[in-house]
């Protein structure tokens, strides 16, 4: 059996509870399901066959000793995808302040509440949303007819900085300490961070660091004081040399970018990077019939920059992971995730790899220890997509069935 390769640093959640599971609707029913293919997350399996008792993997492989009960010709069945990087209250319409400016909290949240079910019928079982305003996305992951969903709340920015519009502005330590605190007590399952500015903000270019080491260092001693993994979003070169000087959990985007939009990042930082093991939440995957949206500067050099950049970092060593972006503009819709793997090939990343970096790598870099994989006692989160994946990787973009804790999922 061939083994994916992707390694990352991997985030140990202290809370027993994390990810919310206890009391969630299971299938009673014992299912043995049978298919062409079978990706575990980690490599291909052979007999391609899964069995699912009480929402939970119970055997896989050579291991089921059951005839099937569900025959899945011309498929393949991998665990459901993980995306590490999303955006709930945004519908892709107009600017990021346009998209919230308004609407009420409530308005927001149903919002939330569509996307996140979007995700779910296209295969994405485990996401983080990273980014809301006021917090309105923390009730939505008790909703059982929804992914397993983990929430920052809010992104710090400073005053006037990137996202400023989400209502997490800091102007100072003590109110950035505060503010871990408060996503703590809120019971928030990451702190993100604005690191350095963005795409969406214009008077915050994204090459621009918003924060200081000493300032990142801060919000993650708070945070990982108390239990709480840090997600740093990150384009600029000096903002992503801070991150992780700072250790950072996760950096999100990882887009090198310099103030001329063309500049290549030297060598070291790529080592650094790629050395830190630290998950490189690199926001690709777009929808390949709508136009891609790209930010104003020196277009295309950044995005040759970056995908050169990305595919060094990657041949250094570097753990990457998906995550999407989703709901930032009409290329990404909430159900992207897959279409991700077009970029990852992109940047040389071989299929398998590709395919754990939407599963279990993803899985691993988030700490939903129970996720990403297919091997007995994790959750029986699952997609059944068209095709041989394992002759053509592409075709994971051909989502059929999707199931959830063992339970099916209506599209």
């Amino acid at each position: 059996m061939q083994r994916a390769v992707v390694r990352c640093r991997v985030w140990v959640c202290h809370d027993v509870a994390w990810g919310r599971t206890g009391g969630s609707v299971v299938s009673d029913a014992r299912l043995v399901v049978a298919a062409d293919r079978l990706f575990d997350g980690d490599g291909f399996v052979e007999p391609a066959r899964v069995m699912i008792e009480h929402g939970r993997v119970v055997a896989v492989g050579d291991e089921v000793r059951e005839q099937p009960t569900l025959v899945l010709d011309g498929m393949t069945v991998l665990p459901g995808f993980v995306d590490c990087h999303q955006h709930l209250v945004f519908d892709g319409n107009g600017t990021l302040e346009e998209q919230v400016a308004n609407c009420s909290d409530d308005e927001l949240r149903e919002r939330a509440r569509a996307n996140a079910r979007r995700a779910l019928e296209g295969g994405v079982t485990t996401l983080r949303d990273l980014g809301d305003r006021n917090f309105v996305t923390l009730e939505l992951r008790n909703d059982e007819a929804l992914p397993t969903i983990l929430c920052s709340g809010p992104p710090i920015t400073p005053p006037g900085g990137h996202c400023w519009y989400l209502n997490g502005e800091c102007a100072d330590r003590d109110e950035l300490a505060a503010a871990v605190a408060e996503r703590a007590e809120r019971g928030c399952d990451v702190v993100k961070i604005m690191a350095t500015g963005g795409h969406g903000t214009p008077a915050a270019p994204a090459w621009q660091s918003q924060f200081s080491a000493d300032d990142l260092r801060v919000a993650v001693e708070e945070a990982h004081r108390r239990g709480l993994p840090v997600a740093a979003h990150c384009h600029g070169v000096e903002g992503i040399s801070d991150a992780v000087d700072a250790g950072v959990d996760t950096i999100e985007h990882c887009s090198f970018t310099s103030e001329d939009w063309a500049r290549q990042p030297d060598e070291d930082l790529l080592g650094r990077v790629a050395t830190s093991q630290i998950p490189l939440s690199a926001t690709f995957g777009r929808c390949p019939d709508v136009p891609i949206q790209l930010p104003p500067g020196g277009i295309p050099a950044w995005v040759t920059t970056m995908f050169d950049s990305m595919a060094r970092v990657r041949e250094l060593g570097a753990c990457i992971v998906v995550g999407t972006d989703a709901g930032i503009n009409p290329s990404k819709p909430h159900d992207v995730a897959p279409h991700a793997i077009d970029a990852l090939l992109r940047i040389e990343m071989s299929p398998h790899d590709a395919l754990s970096a939407l599963t279990a790598a993803g899985a691993d870099a988030v700490g939903a220890a129970n996720k990403g994989r297919l091997a007995p006692g994790t959750d029986a989160d699952m997609v059944a997509v068209a095709g041989d994946l394992h002759a053509d990787v592409r075709t994971v973009a051909n989502v059929e069935r999707v199931w959830r804790r063992g339970q099916p999922i209506t599209r």
